[in-house]
């Protein structure tokens, strides 16, 4: 059931051609990897200092199968036969049947710290790629190289099966859901089925308490959720996941369509965990199941032949060319253009009450989450967010760094936010001037911001970026307000 990729939409092989052709330039033929990337257009740009990619590798060594070209599958098993090596082998340790996200970073010391000296998700996405090659391709890898891959399958299964991994956990829960289950039906072990098919009921009980994921408006955790949404409905042997699968993508892309604004080509806010805060200039991986959409010239996605961030991402589109769009009809009208002023109220948790609010206008849109003063911890969560336009193409954005547990709520262009000790605002504009930014009053490029706060506020300029500190006594309740107008 190969997927060649004359058999793909336009937009579908467009994606594929222009990743795996981006992911060319980085590859080492003597070691069989693709170099890091490092967010620059070249391997040994300058400042970068020279590494090869594991996970990435997979994707690249899918999308050379479905291009097909002169070498290419050559290619592609010799990336799948330097990847296998770099998986752990230790039974009984915390990283057994994960990989070196390098093969250049050094073995795990002992005692062993999760993400600082291994990913124990990369079991769930090299492993979820290599069963679509297999899927896809098995008939052109050679027999001694399938059958180390199986050994490679049992090990990831035994060392995620010994993780107590979190439905809550979204991304990863849901393709270590199918990973179980196909691992299981590939190697004749039912209860990893089991296992699979209770971790993927669970994420669908947990998403129907209020139709949405833990990992809420992520642009880049989306789209991994997507991806194995997919692959639930392309690939699962169980018709109870695949069924579950499709409402719930349904159910995601409906939610996607309130948040996203296609003139300033970006999700509103909130995000509960991002890398960053224009799509047009790092890549989401949200942004490449747009570009299935709107072509890759309307899409929430940098200009490729320049320099942009996460840049590692973009070799994730053979992936999202291989599944191709399942996005429910009325969503697509609001990908290709905005529809006109709205707001938004979802609930999103219960323990603790957690709730986001968003408002979107012609030129300009804001986000906001409501968090009963629970404490987030971590620096990708963005609990109050502004897009604009601030005229020439050009996106400008405020956000608020998350420094400790705050409310939000989002109105027609306003913003209320209510936390304790210190609130910052990190403003970022093309052609921002520091000196017109004051404590009760923002004049940025395209927007003007009136700000009531309980704290006195200071100005802090770095080239395009401003910050905004309001500090308040130790304890003290800091309430603000921001009002926007054009």
């Amino acid at each position: 059931m190969a997927h060649p990729a004359e058999d793909l939409t336009p937009a579908a092989q467009d994606l594929l051609e222009r990743s795996v052709a981006w992911m060319d330039r980085y590859w080492d033929a003597e070691r069989g990897l693709l170099w890091g990337m490092g967010d620059a257009p070249d391997p040994q740009g300058s400042g970068h200092v020279p590494y090869h990619i594991v996970r990435e590798s997979a994707w690249y060594a899918l999308g050379l199968l479905m291009r097909d070209g002169e070498g290419d599958a050559g290619r592609a098993v010799q990336a799948l036969e330097a990847i296998l090596p770099n998986q752990f082998d230790e039974p009984g340790k915390v990283y057994h049947g994960t990989f070196y996200r390098a093969p250049e970073e050094p073995h795990p010391p002992e005692p062993a710290i999760e993400w600082r000296h291994y990913d124990p998700n990369w079991r769930e996405f090299i492993i979820t790629t290599i069963a679509v090659i297999l899927s896809e391709y098995e008939d052109r890898l050679p027999p001694a190289l399938v059958a180390q891959i199986d050994g490679a399958i049992r090990k990831t299964v035994e060392g995620a099966l010994a993780r107590p991994l979190s439905a809550g956990y979204t991304n990863i829960a849901l393709m270590n859901a199918q990973m179980l289950i196909y691992a299981g039906d590939r190697l004749g072990e039912r209860a990893w089925g089991e296992r699979g098919e209770a971790m993927g009921r669970e994420v669908y009980r947990r998403f129907k308490l209020h139709d949405a994921f833990g990992e809420y408006n992520s642009p880049t955790y989306y789209g991994p959720d997507i991806y194995a949404l997919g692959l639930w409905q392309a690939y699962c042997s169980s018709p109870r996941l695949q069924q579950m699968g499709a409402e719930m993508e349904a159910v995601l892309w409906r939610d996607i369509a309130q948040f996203y604004h296609a003139g300033l080509r970006n999700l509103a806010g909130p995000y509960d965990r991002a890398y960053g805060m224009d799509m047009r200039h790092y890549v989401a991986l949200l942004g490449e199941w747009i570009w299935l959409v709107t072509g890759r010239e309307n899409a929430a996605f940098p200009d490729v032949n320049s320099r942009f961030a996460h840049a590692a991402d973009f070799c994730f589109g053979p992936l999202v060319a291989i599944l191709g769009l399942r996005v429910p009809p009325e969503v697509i009208p609001h990908l290709l253009a905005f529809r006109g002023e709205h707001c938004v109220k979802r609930v999103i948790g219960d323990s603790p009450r957690r709730t986001a609010t968003a408002w979107l206008g012609e030129r300009a849109m804001i986000g906001a989450e409501h968090t009963s003063l629970a404490d987030i911890g971590q620096s990708q969560f963005h609990p109050a967010t502004i897009h604009w336009q601030t005229g020439a193409g050009q996106v400008g954005w405020i956000r608020l760094m998350y420094t400790g547990p705050v409310d939000a709520a989002a109105s027609p262009r306003r913003l209320v936010i209510t936390g304790s000790a210190q609130l910052a605002f990190l403003i970022h504009a093309p052609g921002i001037q520091a000196a017109l930014v004051k404590p009760e009053y923002w004049r940025l490029p395209g927007l003007e911001v009136r700000v009531e706060a309980s704290a006195p506020g200071v100005i802090e300029t770095a080239g395009e970026q401003v910050l905004v500190r309001y500090a308040g006594e130790a304890g003290q309740e800091v309430r603000i307000a921001l009002d926007l107008s054009q």
